[in-house]
């Protein structure tokens, strides 16, 4: 049985594509505004805090800083400042656009180890799951024309593993072997079904999502004069442990090619 994906066949089987983009265009336009408006209408922060909430992030520090500058603001705006996380979140991650991970730092100094660990994994599922809809119901023709490569690849490697596809999705989200945005926006083309990439995804990303949250709580902690060697050795570990997937992604490539082979082979 061939595992060939045909990308033209599937272009054009695509109708109404111009206006499928129009659609896409008008949510993604329409989510905008709901975040001009959550700005907008934002309680007030001082001149100093705006300098600070509107700086990009370069250093340690800078993150320290504006952790303390949100927490002041988070104790006398809780549900505004929940419900503007959850909403930037979901977006960003809905719309493959840079930028959950910091909020993943963030949650920890906000809501606490346990309850930032329960609402980023929600949050990472949701918005991933809504990135799997729009690409498969709306996006198919840009997702085929900007990534046929990846998904050609992506099709052989979900119709290699199709008898572990929970598994395989688990051991995708652990290893950088292909991109999360790429995983949500094939899925759907390839015909991965949506219950192994929920399961798989809900799962997968929690290792990541634990470190995120333990790495922000620590360098607001770093930034305190009382700084352990502890704290220091921590985040050092969790470091190393970040970048374990990706220093050995050549030997994971490999045994996936592997796999691959032997598939055709059979």
């Amino acid at each position: 049985m061939s595992t060939e994906i045909d990308i033209n066949k599937l272009k054009a089987e695509i109708k109404n594509d111009k206006q499928r983009r129009l659609i896409l265009f008008g949510i993604f336009a329409t989510g905008l505004i709901g975040l001009y408006v959550l700005v907008h209408f934002s309680p007030h922060l001082t001149q100093e805090e705006r300098k600070i909430v509107y700086r990009i992030p370069k250093y340690p520090h800078h993150i320290a800083e504006l952790l303390n500058v949100i927490n002041r603001y988070t104790e006398n705006n809780q549900f505004y400042v929940l419900f503007a996380f959850i909403y930037l979140y979901i977006f960003m991650q809905s719309f493959a656009i840079p930028g959950p991970v910091f909020l993943s730092l963030l949650s920890g100094q906000l809501f606490g180890p346990i309850p930032a660990f329960l609402l980023v994994c929600l949050c990472a599922t949701t918005g991933a799951s809504l990135c799997y809809g729009l690409s498969y119901s709306l996006a198919r023709g840009l997702v085929l024309n900007r990534f046929p490569n990846q998904i050609v690849n992506f099709n052989k490697k979900i119709h290699k593993n199709r008898d572990n596809l929970f598994f395989y999705m688990l051991f995708l989200r652990f290893t950088p072997l292909i991109p999360n945005v790429s995983i949500n926006v094939s899925g759907p083309i390839v015909g991965l079904p949506f219950k192994y990439f929920f399961f798989g995804t809900l799962f997968g990303l929690m290792p990541g999502n634990i470190i995120h949250i333990r790495t922000g709580l620590l360098i607001q902690e770093l930034n305190d004069f009382s700084t352990s060697y502890q704290a220091l050795l921590t985040l050092i570990g969790l470091s190393l442990v970040a970048l374990l997937p990706t220093l050995f992604k050549k030997k994971l490539q490999e045994l996936d090619e592997k796999g691959l082979n032997k598939s055709k082979n059979e």
